[in-house]
């Protein structure tokens, strides 16, 4: 009792709203994740309203399963807008070198949602009104101080005027350009590409297929063709290293289609422009998530190239990794450093994909005669070989990502290849896949039935945290057999759904949980 009185006295349990600054997916997602977990939210961002653009186009596989419990797949696939995502075409100007279907027929969760980032936005507006949270709009940040007892903000509504305001807890979730990072002086270590590169949506007059992406390798640079919903394509080219005489500042239509005529062998039309820009690429990720009480997440955090859709869902997957551990800490249940290994998990998950989509991008930019040719014959071969799919899918799809060897991963092994750390396999347990019995906040403790034990047990360690759901899995099932337990065992599984810790008799689980609210 007395260690867990000073538990409590260490993590300062409040019932004060944590303050979110950022609108955007990954602001949306942090809020509505600990609304579920409990937290009282206050959401701020200077914009008007939610955008209207469809920019980020592919929610991916780990992103629906890790919102799942909380926010189900099925409402962001029932979307108007939405497609499964089926593959990749890779085209030259003059034929079609191969299809990559990435897509999984039987899958209970798609590898890839094609999805407008304005439809992704609404879904989670929505949810998070059901739960009783608006955000506030026109209202931006100004000045702060982060102190050991939390953080003071100057607050400017358009609506309120100024306002002063101490919050315990503040995420940075307000993209590439932080007001919350520069306040806080951090460097944004990294490198810029020196490349232009174009990008508008469209309507195009021929017809095509929905669920495939194209990416057209020419000569002169890619095209990539991306659907955007409603007979719309998201096209970003390759504009070349910008110079004296090279063009800048928006793109016209005209443009865009001779783009089409000359690196294409699509024959598409345009028939109408929607929104037509330029960006050019950075890729950067700040040395810690963490400063004391403010935490950063998404585009704050780390920013890269568009190669592989990963921006958008990195920093989803960074909130639903903050959200779960800052509840814990908010209600007094574990210990404020439990929040260290949000830092520890995600900062390499954000290198990794600052590293990869680099790879990707500048494989996509080869200029050298010899190099293109040597790629389109390499990357002929592979895909009729079916080399590409099942290595690219789990990449993409971030199902591989894991925290093996982390302080949260650190119990008892399990026997059949998976460790503690790694992803739970979505595998249909009495009919229904796994994850539609985990829509419950909280961790779940799956037991292969029958219990020979009491597994009671609580989230943090302290006597007022959460309880640990236990729940009885068939010993000769599927899950049971690929997660290697046997009749009486259990796996622990993290709100997030990746697996905690294995045991074998319910003195296993205490070292974990003492990990979190030790």
């Amino acid at each position: 009792a007395e260690t867990a009185r000073k538990k409590r006295s260490l993590a300062m349990p409040t019932n004060k709203p944590i303050l979110i600054v950022g609108a955007g997916p990954v602001g949306l997602a942090a809020a509505h994740r600990l609304r579920w977990h409990g937290c009282g939210v206050r959401i701020i961002d200077p914009q008007a309203g939610p955008t209207a653009l469809s920019k980020a186009l592919v929610v991916w596989q780990r992103t629906l399963e890790t919102l799942d419990s909380s926010l189900p797949h099925e409402r962001f696939q029932q979307h108007k807008d939405a497609q499964i995502l089926q593959g990749a075409i890779v085209q030259t100007a003059q034929e079609t070198i191969g299809k990559i279907v990435l897509n999984q027929p039987g899958s209970p969760i798609p590898t890839g949602l094609l999805l407008p980032q304005s439809a992704t936005e609404a879904t989670l507006i929505e949810r998070l009104r059901e739960q009783g949270v608006e955000v506030e709009r026109k209202t931006s940040l100004g000045d702060f101080r982060n102190a050991a007892d939390g953080i003071t903000c100057q607050i400017h509504s358009e609506a309120e005027g100024d306002s002063e305001a101490h919050f315990l807890w503040m995420i940075g979730a307000d993209g590439a350009h932080s007001r919350v990072r520069h306040g806080l002086h951090l460097d944004f270590p990294g490198a810029s590409i020196e490349r232009r590169w174009i990008l508008g949506d469209f309507e195009i007059d021929q017809d095509f297929d929905p669920q495939f992406i194209q990416a057209c390798l020419s000569r002169d640079g890619i095209v990539a063709l991306f659907p955007a919903g409603r007979r719309r394509w998201r096209i970003i080219v390759d504009g070349g290293t910008p110079g004296p005489e090279s063009s800048s500042g928006p793109p016209t239509e005209t443009e865009i289609q001779n783009l089409l005529d000359t690196r294409t062998s699509t024959g598409w039309t345009i028939r109408e422009s929607f929104w037509l820009s330029e960006f050019f690429i950075n890729e950067r990720i700040v040395d810690n998530y963490r400063h004391g009480r403010i935490l950063l997440a998404g585009d704050a955090a780390h920013v890269h190239s568009p190669a592989g859709g990963q921006g958008m869902n990195t920093g989803i997957q960074d909130a639903v990794n903050l959200a779960w551990k800052l509840a814990l800490v908010t209600r007094g249940e574990a210990h404020p450093r439990l929040l260290d290994s949000y830092h520890e998990e995600r900062h390499p998950i954000g290198a990794r994909v600052v590293e990869n989509s680099s790879r990707m991008i500048h494989l996509a930019m080869l200029r050298s005669p010899v190099l293109q040719r040597i790629r389109t014959l390499l990357l002929r071969h592979l895909l009729r070989t079916g080399w590409v799919a099942p290595r690219l899918r789990p990449f993409l799809s971030e199902t591989d990502i894991h925290y093996r060897r982390t302080s949260l991963a650190q119990g008892t092994k399990g026997v059949a290849g998976l460790q503690p750390g790694d992803r739970l396999p979505n595998l249909p347990e009495a009919g229904k896949p796994i994850y539609e019995k985990l829509r419950h906040p909280g961790a779940t403790l799956l037991i292969a039935g029958p219990k020979k034990e009491d597994w009671s047990s609580r989230l943090g360690g302290s006597e007022l945290a959460r309880a640990i759901v236990p729940m009885e899995i068939q010993p000769q099932g599927l899950l049971a057999r690929t997660l290697g337990i046997q009749s009486g065992q259990a796996v622990l599984v993290r709100p997030d759904t990746y697996i905690g810790t294995f045991a074998r008799k319910s003195g296993d689980l205490r070292p974990w949980i003492e990990m979190m609210g030790g």
